[in-house]
């Protein structure tokens, strides 16, 4: 709707920028281009110092999917100093190969008699936006706090430059919002979400009940995965409700990347079109119709795919199939789409029912000497065999050595994924095991979301100890552990709102066994966006992760005056005040809130956040910064003598 309006109005482009979400600025890239496939667009994203989005995107997953995407140039803006914004605009330079922009603030902001200043004059903000320049900038600006002045200045300095040529890396990724994995030199692909011949499981997906799902992603992740492949199986009784309602899902978990197993074009483009990341879809006959459909959703959405050694039969010998691959080669190529974003699976037949497993390695060696990847679906070999694990994995090993780079596999068996790091390991390729953020198996399941293990653990801790002091040394504590985590930048912010969201029905819980009495609150909060701003993301996070820690919440809306926040204060008699001011032009309303109260002799603290909030400013408004939710939370605890302050600070 408002690219339309901007279209209708003449523009010459559209910049999409200041996105923090990396869902979002994909859904306004979409938009844009479903509107008009010529008008010049750009697409910026915002990050903190740490080169993270707050809703936790890296600059490298940022350009690994803003690079299949139709935009004309991509770039970073808002939130940093060009000296804080320099280290993360190489990192992008390095990883991004469309066209780059840069548009900076000017330095930090103060209040000087009642006006918003930025400590950047244009003549160092000039002189030091020629440092993006020569790391390859095509475009630069200002963002917040530059003028006229500014830009004139940095048009005088930098304006005739020529941009300066430079190397990307041609390294291929897919990512969730917030998981990068490289593609090579193996990608394990986990095959074990298939409804396929599960009763149970049909149903739970139909009912869309999708626990045994993320149960499913998360063990595969634990197991050595890099992608998870979804292939709910009984499509034609489900909705593409269901497939956007699993991505979802996943997404808050922020699972690994994604393989789409969809079949339905329909359903396909559906959660292709909610997934924020760079997934892979699996897969496509080499029939032309089938191939240019599924290369389609690649130019629009972006990621890989898997194109199958075969038209509508499965050719016989090793040379026919390798001749199909050709063919598909030829299609693809004409179609504009980069090799290097497509596997070509040589075809993996049972051997059980007398097929000769030779032909899919030679099929596997033709396409390796093409210069060409491969990946196979490697558990159909050994369909109705028994030692299903020593046969796939002797397998897997003669298909690594013939050049396979890829595998849908059951990464639960362990022959298999031991094979593969021994054979990865011969071919001189260095091999990690998986990581986890989190030791403590109590907030290993908070952090995923496991309501059911959360609940049943304290219900196990209530066997030994009284539900006060579970409730306060148990579950707050490990609540304690996440903060900590989110602070030393381990995890990010889905996972913080998913833990909160799993706590909160297990405090109520325990709440309910303690009673009134004893159940007593940390402490009460009232939240309000400030006048004239309508961000409200930031703060409804803020209410979530506070009465995850006990914290009774009053939430008063988005552009609330300061006089309806008066009088909130007034009626409520909180212990502190939550102010959210996203924009410049709104921050100043802080300020007035904060005089406001104290005018009227409510000494009341006030804590303020939001992306134009700084600890200057706060310290000038007399009021306490919380640079995000868990460091509101640990404020509020101080103030209400409930805790201390968090003391590792995310970018202190």
């Amino acid at each position: 709707e408002q690219a339309t309006f901007l279209a209708d109005a003449g523009v010459d482009g559209i910049i999409v920028e200041t996105m923090s979400d990396i869902k979002e600025l994909k859904a306004s890239i979409v938009a844009v281009r479903e509107l008009s496939a010529d008008i010049p667009l750009v697409a910026q994203m915002t990050f903190e110092a740490d080169g993270n989005s707050v809703t936790g995107t890296s600059v490298e997953i940022f350009a690994t999917l803003v690079n299949d995407l139709d935009v004309d140039a991509a770039g970073i803006n808002c939130s940093l100093t060009p000296e804080e914004m320099l280290p993360l605009f190489r990192r992008l330079a390095k990883a991004c190969t469309k066209p780059l922009s840069v548009e900076p603030n000017a330095g930090r902001p103060f209040y000087d008699r009642g006006r918003l200043c930025y400590g950047t004059t244009p003549e160092e903000f000039a002189v030091n936006m020629a440092d993006f320049v020569e790391t390859g900038a095509n475009i630069v600006g200002g963002c917040c706090g530059t003028g006229p002045e500014h830009i004139k200045l940095l048009t005088g300095y930098v304006g005739r430059r020529k941009p300066v040529k430079r190397e990307v890396s041609v390294a291929q990724f897919l990512s969730s919002r917030t998981v990068l994995k490289p593609v090579k030199p193996f990608l394990v692909i986990g095959e074990r979400i298939n409804a396929s011949g599960k009763k149970d499981l049909q149903r739970q997906i139909c009912e869309k009940d999708f626990s045994r799902i993320i149960s499913l992603a998360q063990d595969q992740e634990q197991e050595g995965a890099a992608v998870i492949d979804i292939n709910l199986g009984i499509e034609k009784l489900l909705k593409k409700e269901h497939f956007i309602a699993v991505v979802n899902e996943l997404d808050r978990r922020s699972a690994l990347p994604l393989s789409f197993d969809i079949q339905n074009l329909e359903f396909l483009e559906a959660a292709m079109r909610e997934y924020p990341g760079r997934g892979l879809i699996n897969s496509a006959t080499a029939r032309e119709d089938h191939l240019i459909q599924r290369l389609d959703l690649l130019k629009k959405y972006g990621g890989m795919l898997i194109v199958l050694a075969m038209e509508k039969d499965i050719p016989e010998t090793a040379e026919e199939r390798f001749g199909v691959v050709q063919k598909a080669v030829k299609i693809i190529k004409g179609h504009g789409t980069g090799l290097e974003r497509i596997f070509f699976d040589p075809l993996v037949l049972p051997v059980g029912a007398k097929q000769d497993y030779r032909v899919t390695l030679e099929t596997v060696k033709l396409i390796t000497a093409a210069g060409l990847q491969s990946s196979i679906g490697l558990s159909n070999l050994s369909f109705g065999l028994p030692g299903r694990d020593e046969v796939n994995a002797a397998f897997l090993s003669l298909c690594v050595e013939a050049g396979l780079k890829g595998a849908i596999m059951n990464t639960a068996e362990n022959t298999t994924m031991g094979v593969l790091q021994g054979a990865l390991a011969l071919n001189g390729v260095e091999v990690t095991q998986p990581g986890e953020a989190a030791a403590d198996p109590l907030v290993k399941n908070i952090i995923r979301g496991r309501n059911e293990e959360v609940m049943n653990a304290v219900k196990k801790e209530l066997e030994k100890n009284d539900p006060l002091h579970v409730s306060q040394c148990v579950l707050a504590e490990a609540m304690e552990e996440v903060g900590r985590l989110y602070a030393l930048g381990k995890i990010f912010l889905p996972h913080l709102i998913l833990a909160a969201e799993t706590v909160q029905p297990v405090f109520e819980y325990l709440n309910g066994l303690i009673g009134e009495t004893g159940a007593q609150k940390a402490g009460k909060v009232l939240l309000a966006t400030v006048e004239g701003d309508i961000h409200d993301i930031g703060k409804n996070i803020v209410a979530t992760v506070l009465r995850s820690g006990r914290f009774e919440v009053t939430d008063i809306g988005k552009d609330v005056t300061a006089e309806m926040i008066l009088e909130a204060v007034k009626k409520e008699n909180p212990d502190v005040v939550g102010l959210s001011a996203m924009m410049t032009t709104t921050v100043g309303k802080v300020k007035e809130v904060a005089d406001l109260l104290k005018a009227e002799g409510l000494d009341v603290p006030v804590i303020a956040g939001g992306a134009s909030m700084s600890e200057s400013l706060a310290e000038q408004f007399g009021v306490r910064r919380g640079k995000d939710a868990m460091e509101a939370l640990a404020l509020c605890r101080e103030i209400a003598g409930t805790g201390s302050v968090l003391k590792e600070k995310k970018g202190h």
